[in-house]
């Protein structure tokens, strides 16, 4: 273990009421400050209660990431909205597909090692994956649309209007290698991940990321405005109008996409604890 923390602080979290209570005192404050919409608060309970049963590690790592990625998303955040202005399908608050797609495994994975009694097991490794690469995804994209620069697609290499899923910009590409590093090593000092394996989070961490890019800009789908002749997310544009499928899967949106990073991120971290020959 990384850090001189008695044993009880991995092994054992609080009791299920302790840990229901605690969860939903955070997530009801999330709620509060319009971090979360009622259905994400709800989702956001259920995934902390999990965690923090699972161990003080677990749900102390959540609440870091969590507190984390909040930071990414209200940095310059009049200025985000003005330059994605009707293109983005959601807003700042996240509902419960949002908390699901970027927490569900790290939940799976606290919940698998709550059951299974082994809180040093590889579970630790693929849920901190998992956790780390949605906060990397989440802040290369605030990050670069925040700062700014020309995102380029990842297929084309042309520029594209800024919050266009599959595309990258440098600011993005910074955010998303330093935010991976940054939970890659509070996983670390939390001591949900040894220390010789932080490796393995980390480049799970950037894979799951750049998986994630990769699916934006080659399987979802991409709609458009006949109003305004302009690419959006919405179904519905901001000026009213339906909008039309131009590409893409249909069913395949950004919660998607999460999803891929995530659970991508984790299979590698499965893989590469596995055991040579």
């Amino acid at each position: 273990m990384p850090l001189s923390t008695p044993v009880w602080w991995h092994e054992t979290g609080p009791s299920t009421s302790v840990a229901l209570m605690l969860a939903l005192a955070i997530a009801t404050a999330a709620w509060r400050r319009r971090s979360l919409r009622g259905d994400g608060a709800v989702a956001a309970a259920i995934v902390g209660t999990i965690a923090l049963r699972a161990g003080w590690a677990w749900g102390s790592v959540l609440i870091v990431w969590f507190v984390w990625a909040t930071i990414g998303s209200r940095l310059g955040r009049e200025r985000k909205q003005a330059r994605t202005a009707g293109m983005l399908d959601k807003g700042a608050q996240r509902d419960a597909r949002q908390v699901v797609a970027n927490g569900g495994i790290y939940a799976l994975a606290a919940a698998s090692s709550l059951l299974w009694g082994d809180p040093a097991s590889e579970a630790a490794l693929w849920g901190a994956a998992a956790l780390t690469a949605a906060g990397a995804d989440t802040m290369a994209t605030e990050i670069g649309t925040w700062i700014g620069g020309t995102p380029r697609s990842v297929r084309t290499g042309r520029p594209v209007p800024t919050g266009t899923s599959g595309a990258v910009s440098l600011a993005g590409c910074v955010a998303m290698l330093g935010s991976a590093l940054v939970l890659t090593a509070v996983a670390v000092a939390f001591g949900l991940v040894p220390t010789q394996q932080w490796w393995i989070v980390a480049v799970s961490a950037v894979s799951g990321a750049v998986a994630d890019t990769i699916a934006g800009e080659l399987v979802q789908q991409r709609r458009w405005c006949p109003s305004c002749d302009t690419a959006t997310e919405q179904h519905r544009h901001a000026c009213g109008t339906v909008t039309q499928h131009r590409g893409g899967v249909r069913w395949v949106g950004n919660d998607a996409v999460n999803l891929i990073c995530t659970g991508s991120a984790a299979l590698l971290a499965w893989l590469l604890a596995r055991p040579l020959g």
